[in-house]
């Protein structure tokens, strides 16, 4: 689906842009909560996100579809489909303004299990025309498979990400995925030989030496700034110098008491915040640590708290709408790398979404550390029929009277 080139299309388009840049600092806070170290890096893309469960919601309904809607669009379960599909035209329209600058591509693809039903053909062309899906039905028994998925996302991401997915089980009803690549050269490229290893202030840690890039800005460097209350920020651009297509924004927290990840965390109200918007031109020097980050992040706890649950329960998800079958989402996986040099920045992103068969699928056994230490209640009781033939409270165990056992050591 090609973007329209009007003056409706494109404030279309930045009004979506706004409110997926608000649903990314909700993403990015929800992630960081369920990090295991909170004193690591932070780094996602709502944005690849949104494309791999936009796929899946398409499939959704009832409860399942209500929650996806309004998590990932703020939406109804009636109007997710136009949502869906105007986040199609913007993906377009962000390739487009691009494809002359940077190297800046998305891809998706559905793997099923030919062991189970198929695919719904309204689902499967929907995914194909909306998305430019690649859908290959596969042998989920075949070992080899898991390699077939894992290529693919290599070959989406420059090689970035090359495993995605480790095993697949005979349950397991659906893989759909969305990749996204990103390689594009400063419009003022860093002096290698001004980058040395200066001190960088960790959270946690103290000081540290690191490879530092440093570069002075004139006049029509591309150099942008913008000051808050709480902030100073700059944006360092990509592609052509006189008009460049994309940019890397960088903001410092004022107080040196507060982390970056609490200060991103404190931009999640939902609302597009204003170091998003325009800066103002500048000059001056910019110091940036080269950077090599890799990261995978379990989605669905972080999606649990923004809204989507139903999705994720076996006896409550309804994807009606994908297949004729029982299915839940079992896992939702997210692959970041994120790099800069002297030269400019690469990054990629998958996120991979597993769904499975719920019409055979038995929950894992609940661990339990029952006590009986103290009075409790019984009832021997018939299985086939429920009758309870015996029922009573404990008491005393051997039935003696209080002080006529023997005591605790």
């Amino acid at each position: 689906m090609k973007q329209k080139n009007s003056w409706e299309d494109y404030q279309d388009n930045r009004a979506l842009a706004q409110s997926l840049n608000g649903l990314t600092l909700a993403f990015a806070k929800a992630v960081g909560a369920h990090q295991e170290d909170a004193g690591d890096n932070l780094v996602v893309s709502p944005y690849n996100a949104v494309a791999a469960l936009s796929m899946v919601a398409r499939g959704a309904d009832t409860e399942t579809r209500a929650e996806m809607a309004q998590t990932l669009f703020g939406t109804t379960p009636e109007a997710l489909d136009g949502e869906i599909a105007r986040f199609a035209r913007l993906n377009d329209a962000v390739l487009d303004a691009n494809k002359e600058q940077v190297t800046l591509k998305t891809a998706n693809g559905v793997w099923v299990n030919n062991n189970l039903v198929p695919l719904k053909q309204d689902y499967a062309d929907d995914l194909k025309k909306t998305f430019g899906a690649e859908i290959s039905g596969e042998d989920f028994n075949d070992a080899t498979v898991p390699a077939k998925i894992n290529k693919w996302a290599a070959e989406n991401t420059n090689n970035l990400i090359t495993e995605i997915v480790k095993q697949l089980q005979q349950d397991d009803y659906a893989v759909l995925a969305s990749s996204l690549y990103f390689k594009g050269s400063w419009a003022r490229k860093f002096d290698k030989d001004k980058t040395e290893d200066k001190a960088f202030n960790t959270d946690d840690a103290g000081a540290a030496l690191h490879p530092t890039m440093q570069r002075v800005f004139v006049k029509d460097d591309n150099l942008m700034y913008q000051e808050g209350a709480d902030y100073k920020a700059v944006s360092l651009a990509y592609g052509d110098s006189k008009n460049p297509s994309m940019r890397l924004v960088l903001v410092r927290p004022e107080d040196e008491k507060v982390s970056a990840r609490d200060w991103l965390a404190q931009q999640a109200d939902g609302n597009d915040p204003a170091w998003l918007g325009a800066h103002e031109k500048a000059v001056g020097s910019v110091e940036l640590p080269r950077l090599d980050i890799k990261q995978k992040h379990d989605l669905i706890p972080p999606l649990k708290d923004m809204g989507v649950k139903a999705a994720f329960d076996v006896r409550a998800a309804d994807f009606s709408r994908m297949a004729d079958d029982d299915l839940c989402i079992g896992k939702v996986t997210h692959d970041v790398v994120f790099k800069t040099n002297e030269e400019g920045s690469e990054a990629a992103a998958v996120t991979t979404v597993m769904v499975l068969r719920t019409a055979s699928f038995e929950p894992p056994p609940k661990q339990v550390d029952m006590k009986l230490d103290r009075s409790f209640v019984f009832a021997l009781q018939d299985n086939a029929t429920g009758a309870v033939i015996f029922a009573g409270a404990v008491n005393r165990p051997d039935g003696k009277k209080p002080g006529t056992g023997p005591k605790p050591a």
